[in-house]
């Protein structure tokens, strides 16, 4: 009898995703006709998505569409398969969980918040599933947790540090979580966590991700997941990598690139394999159907980038298969037409322009320099508050105040 237990780790699909105005279901539909067909080679009996399944807390009715019929399609084409998706940062807690009384009759587990009862006290049981082969054999169980909000958490009111309450109150949820895993869990059970975080080391993307908390000291240390975890699933961060802790703690990364800064990302959705209490860990990488294109590689002179442009091979007509195109340019002063003459160039390229991006001058040395250069789209919230800050004040803001700002930010994106 085969009692081996085969998962399949992935996260931040953003479902509804537009790049600099281009709608990408097209790229997102591939994904997922790719993802069915990995489940039915693979045999995978777990589908873990670590959160934001869609770009928006508001997703459109096509990208809930791509969703339910993905979902439809896995459990007609593989009986027996069990899915577990949590909600990230992006989601809406609320909309995530409001079919889950209905899908998990299905073996689909939608989770969106950490739930309590009328008492306001966790239901912590709630979060642990049973992970089970096709056949119906329970193999191990699953910390499914969401992106956790303050509404979430048990905040202790005698830790002065907004910091350190909001990671005690994490820690807290899952080593309680893990506990109750360990009363109902039998030798040669596998131990499954998922998070949509921040987590200490994480290597951050330069221009997609929109952080939880800012500057990289508010990130969450490894060991908020119990230690007897065999695996932590993790999303929010689009590169996939390994957090380099006792843990095999892994982000799977975004199928798709989200913006230009991820073009060169090797995305990935993570194969585990659960066999005689040992874990195999294989990435299996997800082909790309539309290419991102830099031209030039570093930004020249107009007239240079203009002649590379008509050099570019004619590829037909634009459709949703078509390449991005980011065209960087040089410039000693603002020029006139400029996506005029750039769009002659391409008029029969066949790719789809993203956006120009333009470099000035440095003419002097300044707190403004490491932005010179930047769209507002390149920057951090962070990045813009001190910006402006330095620009009102010729000063950079205390640490004291960027916590400030960072805690402020927090709860806006909470409320989104």
């Amino acid at each position: 009898m085969d009692l081996s237990l085969k998962i399949l780790h992935t996260a931040d699909w953003h479902l509804g995703h537009q790049l600099h105005g281009y709608h990408r279901s097209f790229e997102h539909q591939q994904f997922l006709d790719w993802l069915l067909k990995q489940l039915e080679i693979q045999q995978i009996d777990v589908l873990c998505v670590s959160g934001d399944v869609f770009d928006s807390a508001t997703p459109s009715a096509q990208s809930w569409q791509q969703l339910y019929q993905f979902l439809a399609d896995a459990t007609r084409r593989c009986p027996g398969l069990q899915v577990i998706i949590t909600a990230g940062n992006h989601d809406s807690p609320s909309k995530i969980s409001a079919p889950s009384e209905l899908l998990s009759n299905f073996d689909l587990h939608l989770i969106g918040q950490v739930y309590k009862d009328e008492q306001g006290v966790q239901q912590l049981n709630r979060l642990l599933i049973p992970l089970k082969k096709r056949s119906g054999q329970v193999l191990g169980w699953a910390l499914a947790v969401p992106f956790l909000r303050s509404s979430d958490l048990v905040l202790d009111a005698q830790i002065s540090d907004g910091q350190l309450r909001w990671q005690k109150a994490i820690y807290e949820l899952y080593h309680q979580l893990g506990k109750l895993a360990d009363s109902v869990r039998q030798d040669g059970q596998m131990l499954l966590a998922m998070g949509h975080a921040h987590v200490r080391g994480g290597q951050v993307s330069e221009l997609s991700e929109r952080q939880i908390l800012l500057g990289g000291e508010h990130a969450l240390p490894a060991d908020v997941f119990p230690e007897n975890c065999d695996y932590v699933a993790l999303g929010h961060l689009h590169l996939g990598q390994q957090i380099n802790c006792p843990l095999a703690m892994h982000y799977s990364g975004s199928p798709l690139p989200l913006s230009f800064s991820e073009r060169r990302y090797h995305h990935h959705v993570q194969l585990l394999t659960w066999q005689n209490g040992q874990l195999g860990v294989q990435p299996l990488a997800v082909p790309r159907s539309c290419e991102m294109l830099q031209v030039p590689k570093e930004a020249k002179p107009l007239n240079e980038v203009l002649s590379e442009l008509h050099h570019l091979p004619a590829l037909g007509e634009i459709s949703e298969s078509s390449p991005y195109l980011e065209v960087q340019v040089f410039l000693d002063k603002p020029q006139a037409h400029l996506r005029e003459q750039v769009m002659q160039a391409l008029a029969d390229k066949g790719v789809r322009l993203t956006r120009i991006r333009t470099v000035y001058p440095q003419t002097e040395k300044s707190a403004e320099q490491p932005y010179m250069g930047k769209d507002l789209d390149d920057l951090s919230p962070q990045q813009v508050f001190e910006l402006c800050y330095q620009r009102s004040y010729q000063a950079a803001p205390s640490k004291e105040l960027i916590q400030a700002f960072a805690q402020v930010l927090r709860q806006v994106e909470e409320m989104q």
